[in-house]
């Protein structure tokens, strides 16, 4: 009778572990990455704008680049991309391509473009 006793002592004492394991595991809070630390090296966040077109550019790729605001005309700009608002996460070259009467950023290719 008394083996019986420690079986179900030690049973329940296994299940009461197992539980505080858990719950641990489930309140322990993991550090969030911060944004340029998820993105790979030469990859940059930013999004379209159409705030200058006024000024002769009808679509901006506005992103920061070590915490400056930077402005990149996207030569030959897919369709898909051109959403007011929409944002990119891109990889890019500047281009010597002239891009009209835009005077607010650098002609620039866009490489591996994701909308996100």
């Amino acid at each position: 009778m008394r083996k019986k006793h420690l079986c179900s002592s030690a049973f329940i004492l296994g299940i009461g572990a197992l539980f505080l394991f858990l719950l641990a595991a489930c309140n322990s809070t993991k550090p969030v990455p911060t944004l340029e630390a998820v993105l790979a090296e030469g990859r940059y966040l930013g999004h379209i704008t159409t705030e200058f077109a006024a000024e002769g550019c009808p679509f901006i790729l506005k992103y920061m680049d070590g915490g400056e605001e930077k402005y990149l005309i996207p030569v030959q700009l897919e369709e898909q991309y051109q959403l007011n608002g929409l944002q990119l996460e891109f990889g890019f070259h500047f281009s010597r391509i002239m891009q009209g009467d835009c005077q607010k950023g650098q002609p620039a290719v866009l490489e591996m473009v994701e909308v996100r």
